[in-house]
């Protein structure tokens, strides 16, 4: 693929941010080399004295992908096609998006496919040619309209928001769409229409000494610019000119640019600068990240118009259609934006800077980039988990999958020094020796819920659900992606054999009965359309009446309501949805708690070991309707469960997580952990104490070996 970079570019950022931009300052590692951009020369990296830039990029569009007949191995070929636009004019010169349907990927579920024609010729700017419904306008419009006119899909689709919290304005809420499809959205290609297979380019390649005619080829391009002004001309170029382009124009002097710095040719020498990419990234003044995907549409008003409060409706679209784009899916690209401090994201014909919420108390707006995944490695390392970025990986593709778990291997290079990935090495055991790993030092990756819409639609593929990973992995599921702090009940031991299998052994165990939600992935209900629809109506109106502080009263509430809450609470915390609830004997509805399963079943059993998920409440900054700070942290606990695959076996499958309740920050007090247990008068954060608590009652004369398959 080939793509297109318009100069003259309209930011979506709410300020000029050029100045942070150019001042910020990195970290005091240097690369073994970098490029200097005004001769685009390899130097080493220590002639960059005032710091360095990333680029990170998808390898798919920096040319054509070639597969070598004689190894199998792709490689890139670059005739110099890239297109760099001069002169360009935001709402005049036209930006096309070309789509061919039939070949999108075969994961995508059909009811989720792009509406429009197959093999069609797009106009991403002007209403009156086309429609602009397509995959990534229908779902940006419906994501950032009031959620009363959402349906089921654009309400629910963001999986990776923090909780929400009406008494909080602050707190994240969940109806933004900060982070992912969220759908199964497929790469799309993308291909010219039937009446455009014959058009021809009129502009010349400003280098081409001759002045030859370039014949363009619609299919090689992402996005494509068609010139209105007489004043706006088209260059071509290779990938690397453009972004030597890109740098200039953003002032960069010298970058890390992997196709150079690292040298291919010497296998050693490329493990090697692999191993130390967390910390290029990490100590950079800010990262790169081509996306030709972003661009912004042919309505200014887009500028003004608010987005819950969050954004505006431009730098939504910006955020979407990152989510949407190549570059998301790439499980290299997830460790680069995960350790990188700050983004500068380049689109066709629009960009957008950002820097973390987390690491800093400089205001900014709420996205994916900001909330989750910048500067992840710079967070100290009981401020990280693992499952954060399995929330991301399990979905994440790559041309070798060995790279999945290197990426990941990287992004957690505290955990990981004994482990080596080998290419020549069986991917079966490479991906056994990363989860034994993960699993035996971080045991939260069993947080993990639900990974299907209320109709039973996959929400998200995973990309390494075929490799027949233990279900203990979340391999089936979809991981927490918020902070997750998991205390084990000291009585309680695990191991994993050699077999993958994890060895569980403890006294204390619940073993409950269980129901699947009317609503729910697992409900018998004959007429589920018009179910969905009810409960989305219902999700709606509780949270606007808790944003009028109008609170449901849990003591008096039916079951139906008193379900329905727990509905909204377990999605606006995790963005999970509730398959099933636990009604204790002889207790009262208000202590109903819900869970969140990739399997059904009637029976299951609930381990001592407490999930802590940390969710972040914002302050606005004084005086600013959209830029914010990190006010406050509230708590939720979660408990991993169990289901038996055949009854006196002794073997168990990791199906979910069930919700014990939260810390008191959401102002109901039959919300809370304690209330579960019958005890309101118990006021203790010591998630030691906490489960010894729940689970006081529940020792058992011998203890039992949960073997989880």
């Amino acid at each position: 693929m080939y793509i297109t970079y318009c100069r003259n570019q309209k930011t979506v950022d709410l300020e000029d941010k050029t100045t942070y931009r150019l001042n910020v300052t990195g970290g005091e590692y240097r690369p073994t080399w970098l490029i200097r951009v005004s001769d685009w020369k390899r130097v080493p990296g220590t002639e960059a004295v005032n710091g360095y830039h990333t680029i990170s990029y998808c390898w798919e569009q920096s040319g054509e992908v070639v597969k070598n007949e004689t190894d199998g191995e792709y490689h890139i070929v670059d005739d110099g096609k890239h297109c760099i636009v001069e002169g360009y004019k935001v709402y005049e010169d036209k930006i096309f998006e070309l789509v061919d349907r039939s070949d999108t990927d075969d994961d995508q579920d059909d009811n989720e496919k792009s509406e429009k024609p197959e093999n069609s010729l797009y106009d991403k700017e002007d209403d009156n040619e086309v429609n602009q419904k397509d995959d990534h306008q229908n779902a940006c419009e419906n994501e950032f309209r009031d959620v009363s006119d959402a349906d089921e899909e654009d309400v629910y689709e963001n999986d990776y928001e923090d909780g929400y919290d009406a008494n909080k304005d602050d707190k994240e809420s969940n109806s933004e769409n900060d982070c992912q499809d969220n759908a199964d959205v497929s790469e799309v290609d993308y291909q010219k229409s039937d009446e455009e297979k014959d058009k021809k380019d009129t502009s010349k390649d400003a280098s081409d000494a001759d002045k030859e005619e370039k014949t363009i080829d619609y299919k090689q391009y992402v996005l494509w610019c068609e010139p209105v002004l007489e004043t706006t001309t088209l260059r071509y170029v290779t990938y690397d000119k453009l972004l030597q382009q890109v740098c200039k124009d953003f002032q960069v002097e010298y970058v890390w640019y992997d196709k150079i710095c690292i040298d291919q040719s010497d296998p050693k020498a490329k493990s090697r600068e692999i191993k130390q990419m967390h910390k290029i990234y990490r100590d950079a003044r800010y990262m790169i990240a081509m996306i030709p995907e972003v661009c912004i549409y042919n309505n200014p008003e887009e500028f003004e118009q608010t987005v819950h409060g969050s954004c505006h409706k431009a730098h939504g679209r910006v955020i979407l259609d990152t989510e949407l784009s190549c570059w998301f899916k790439r499980s290299w690209t997830l460790e680069e934006v995960m350790m990188t401090r700050r983004i500068l994201i380049v689109g066709t014909n629009t960009n957008m800077f950002q820097h973390s919420l987390n690491t800093t108390g400089i205001p900014t707006t709420k996205d994916v980039f900001s909330r989750i995944l910048l500067d992840f490695g710079a967070r100290e390392e009981n401020d990280v988990n693992v499952n954060q970025a399995l929330a991301f990986a399990h979905f994440r593709t790559s041309t070798k999958p060995h790279d999945m778990i290197y990426a990941l291997k990287n992004t957690f290079s505290h955990m990981f020094d004994d482990i080596e990935v080998s290419y020549s090495t069986d991917i079966k055991t490479v991906f056994n020796d990363f989860y034994r790993h993960v699993a035996t030092d971080d045991i939260s990756i069993l947080c993990f819920g639900s990974n299907n819409y209320l109709c039973g639609a996959t929400v998200k593929k995973s990309s390494i659900d075929s490799y027949n990973l233990p279900s203990w992995t979340g391999v089936s599921g979809m991981h927490v992606h918020l902070h997750t702090s998991a205390t084990i009940h000291p009585q309680l031991s695990h191991y994993i054999d050699n077999t993958m299998w994890m060895h569980i052994i403890t006294k204390y165990y619940w073993k409950i009965g269980i129901t699947p939600y009317d609503s729910g992935r697992y409900s018998l209900s004959k007429n589920m359309t018009e179910e969905w629809g009810s409960t989305i109506e219902k999700y709606d109106n509780i949270n606007y009446a808790r944003a009028d502080g109008n609170w449901t009263d849990m003591a008096t509430a039916d079951k139906d309501t008193v379900l329905m809450e727990w509905f909204v609470n377990i999605h606006s915390v995790i963005c999970r949805y509730m398959t099933h609830y636990h009604q204790p004997k002889g207790c009262l509805l208000s202590q109903i708690r819900p869970l969140t399963l990739t399997e059904d079943c009637k029976e299951c059993i609930i381990l001592p070991i407490l999930f802590e998920v940390r969710s972040r409440f914002y302050k606005r900054a004084d005086g600013d309707i959209y830029n914010c700070t990190v006010e406050s942290y509230g708590k939720d606990y979660f408990l991993p469960v169990l289901r038996e695959c055949t009854k006196g076996t002794g073997r168990y499958r990791a199906i979910g997580i069930y919700h014990i309740g939260d810390d008191g920050t959401s102002n109901q007090p039959t919300f809370q952990w304690n209330h579960y247990i019958g005890r309101d008068d118990i006021d203790t954060d010591d998630p030691k104490e906490i489960l010894n608590i729940l689970f006081e009652k529940d020792g058992h004369n011998v203890p039992k070996e949960f073997i989880i398959e």
